[in-house]
Parts: structure tokens; C-alpha cells; sequence
């Protein structure tokens, strides 16, 4: 009997058991189920309920007895209500952190090499750039390592950057993605962003180095792109020790060698840049500057000391070792008066003159890489701005090119397409 009763009760429990089983597989069904037929607007519009409104303050008037105080406190208060609300409710402050999280929306880029500093602003100013014109907030995606671990540096160099930035990691279903400034030089319409109402959007462009995508906010971009305190304190007590006092005006010419000399983009080369220097400091003296010093920001100090420019005419020439990369950048930006890009393909170098105060004379080599046929070269309208002067070389002298690429070669340029295809 009391075997019976075992074999009943093990017989029931597992009978419980299967059924408890086959309970948590149909519920797991569901919500995979649910998971795969969720969209991305429905899962933020099913946020919007948890998004309550914080409204302006009312007065309470219940606290006034008599009715003559009552009425005149009421039109004084409706008018500080008036004006408080104007003053706290301005640009929808009245809505809580939800709410406008919810209204968000964000725009993202395509990461196939993070790159160095240089990359990295283009990038994030590109999208910048496109997130004013369309409203969208640029992010870069968490699941990039190598661009997280670059953000310390960011944090440092450029710290409005650092917290304009969004950081985001979307499931991808929710991401629309499109075909756009897919070629890494060349400017794309972005018009063509504008009024879809997906919260993602990520386009398949990863370095995006046209300036026309942010130009139209360039006060916005260096204000994002001021340098950070640590830097500048450190800049500082470096530059009083390195000019001694010296107040003339700052001639710079960046220097890129190193990787560009097995890379494609042209490195700088002597057969440029001292026909540059000289070019430079004439069109400065015409232009009626006085007492101009030569300095050099770059990564080959060996190549700097060689060249043969001390008859120039410069007061002083100063070569200071190179330095971390974000006071490399800050020395040129802050305390370069005049900039030659030797090495025109360097976006280091490219950053450093954008980022000088405005109206800085800038000169800069009209060949960008080797061959000069490369897509940098092709697109050169759309990544160097106009004002800028771009020299070409002609019986060993530095000559103002006034021809674009295509134009030299009597092309028409290369301009986007019409339409945008999804990216899939």
C-alpha cells in the first residue's frame, strides 16, 4: 500500500511538473512572440503614458480674506504668473525629463575604423551638424570599444564635446538606416533626413569629412571645441616658458610624417613646405604684418630642424617637442596666429586650423595624397573651405591655385545624388 501511495505522489508531481513546464514554455512563447512584433514606435509611444507634465505654479488666493486685496493680488500674480512662465516655461521647460526624453530623437553614423582625434571630431561634428538641421541629438554607439576608450581623451581635450555627446546602444530593429555620405570626402544634401519620425536614424557614412554637413553652426562648433581648463593650464606654463614673452605673430605649419609615408595621403615634404614657408610669410608681410615668428606642430622634429629656412626673415623659429595629442591640437588652435597645412590630408592638421580664431589666414597644399587622384583630392570643394588658400607648386615655387580638382581637369564636380536608399 505504502508503495502505491509513493508511485501516486511522484506520479502527481510529475504530472504537476510537466504542466508547470509546458505553463513557462507557452508564456516565453508569448513574449517572444511579442518581442519579434513589437516596432519601434510602438515601444516608445507605449513610454508616453509615464511621461507626466510638470505645469507652471498657480497662485493660491483661498490665503486672502478680503475680496478688494483678493482681486488686486490677482492681477499682480497673474502677471508674475506671466512672467514666470515665460521665464521657467521657455523652450517647453515645463515638461519633465521623460517627457522630453521621450520626444528625443538621435542621429548616428556607421563606425568602420574609429581613427584618431582628428577622425573622431570630424565625425561627431558631421553629426553635429546634421542633428541641428534635422533636430536630432548626434550619438555614437556603446558598442564600439575603441571609440569608448577614446572618449576619456575627448573628456579631457574637449569637454563640451564630451557632454554634448550621447552615448546610446539601440536594439537594431529600431535603428532606420540609410545609404548617405557613404564616400568618406564627399557632402551629401541633408535634406534628405528631414521629417522621418523614426527615433534612430544612422546613416552608413563613417568619416564624413566634408565641412559644408556643419559649417552653418561653426560658432556652435568651436564653442563645443574650446579647449578644456587642464589643457589650457598646461598650455599655459609650456607657451611662457617656450615664447619667453614674445608677442609677435604666430606663423605655424603642421607637420605630418610618420604613417603618411607608407599611407596614401602625401606626407610633408620639403619641396612643398619650404616653398610654402616662404610663400606664407610674403603674403603676410604684403598683407602688413610685422615681426612674425615661424613655429612647428607636428611629429618629426629631425625633418623640422633640416629644413632650410633661417634667411626667411622670421624673428624667431621655435620647434617644441611634440607633446600628448589634445596639447599638440590646443598649442595650434590657441596660439597659431597663421597656419600651412604641409600635409593636407592630415585631419589633425585640418581640426587645428578650423579651430583657430576666426578670420586666421590658413594655406594649405592643393595635392592631398600621393597620386592626387584619390577621393580627398576628387572632393577637395567639399573639405577645405573657400577662403582658405590653397598653393600648388610651379618651377619649385609655392603659386595660389585658384581651380578645384575637376576644374583643373575640366570636370564637372562630383556632386550626391538625388535620392537615399535604406541600408540593409
Amino acid at each position: 500500500m505504502t508503495q502505491s501511495n509513493n508511485r501516486l505522489v511522484i506520479g502527481v508531481l510529475a504530472l504537476g511538473t510537466l504542466i508547470f513546464i509546458l505553463f513557462c514554455m507557452s508564456k516565453s512563447s508569448d513574449r517572444d512572440r511579442i518581442k519579434t512584433q513589437v516596432s519601434s514606435k510602438d515601444f516608445y509611444e507605449s513610454l508616453r503614458p509615464q511621461c507626466p507634465i510638470i505645469q507652471c505654479p498657480t497662485p493660491d488666493l483661498s490665503l486672502f480674506n478680503d475680496s478688494e486685496k483678493v482681486a488686486a493680488v490677482s492681477t499682480v500674480l497673474q502677471q508674475q504668473q506671466q512672467q514666470q512662465q515665460i521665464k521657467q516655461c521657455k523652450n517647453e521647460t515645463t515638461k519633465s525629463l521623460l517627457e522630453r526624453a521621450y520626444e528625443r530623437k538621435y542621429i548616428g553614423c556607421n563606425f568602420y575604423a574609429t581613427g584618431g582625434i582628428g577622425n573622431q571630431i570630424w565625425r561627431f561634428a558631421s553629426l553635429y551638424g546634421l542633428g541641428r538641421f534635422t533636430g536630432r541629438n548626434p550619438y555614437f554607439e556603446a558598442r564600439n570599444p575603441e571609440q569608448m576608450n577614446n572618449l576619456m581623451e575627448i573628456a579631457l581635450t574637449f569637454p563640451m564635446m564630451h557632454e554634448v555627446l550621447q552615448v546610446k546602444n539601440p536594439p537594431e530593429n529600431f535603428v532606420k538606416k540609410f545609404h548617405f555620405a557613404d564616400d568618406c570626402c564627399k557632402f551629401d544634401d541633408p535634406r534628405k533626413l528631414l521629417d522621418w519620425p523614426d527615433k534612430y536614424i544612422k546613416v552608413y557614412g563613417d568619416y564624413m569629412q566634408s565641412y559644408k554637413f556643419f559649417h552653418p553652426y561653426r560658432d556652435e562648433i568651436r564653442q563645443i571645441f574650446d579647449c578644456g581648463l587642464t589643457i589650457k593650464m598646461s598650455l599655459n606654463a609650456f607657451t611662457e616658458e617656450l615664447f619667453q614673452g614674445d608677442t609677435s605673430f604666430k606663423l605655424c605649419a603642421h607637420v605630418r610624417r610618420g604613417d603618411f609615408l607608407t599611407d596614401i595621403m602625401l606626407e610633408s615634404k620639403e619641396d612643398f613646405t619650404v616653398p610654402a614657408i616662404n610663400y606664407a610669410y610674403q603674403y603676410l608681410i604684403n598683407e602688413g604684418h610685422e615681426n612674425i615668428s615661424m613655429m612647428f606642430i607636428g611629429n618629426d622634429l629631425p625633418f623640422v630642424k633640416n629644413l632650410p629656412i633661417q634667411n626667411v626673415g622670421f624673428q624667431h623659429i621655435y620647434t617644441p617637442e611634440s607633446r600628448i595629442r589634445g596639447e599638440d591640437m590646443c598649442l595650434g588652435i590657441n596660439y597659431c596666429d597663421a597656419m600651412i597645412m604641409t600635409a593636407s590630408g592630415s585631419t589633425f592638421g585640418w581640426w587645428i586650423s578650423y579651430l583657430m580664431k576666426p578670420n586666421s589666414t590658413i594655406f594649405y597644399n592643393a595635392q592631398i595624397t600621393d597620386n592626387g587622384d584619390f577621393t580627398k583630392d576628387i572632393h577637395d570643394f567639399d573639405i577645405f573651405p573657400k577662403e582658405w588658400i590653397m598653393l600648388s607648386l610651379k618651377d619649385g615655387k609655392a603659386v595660389k591655385e585658384t581651380q578645384w580638382w575637376h576644374q583643373r581637369r575640366g570636370l564637372p564636380p562630383d556632386l550626391p545624388p538625388k535620392g537615399m536608399q535604406p541600408w540593409v
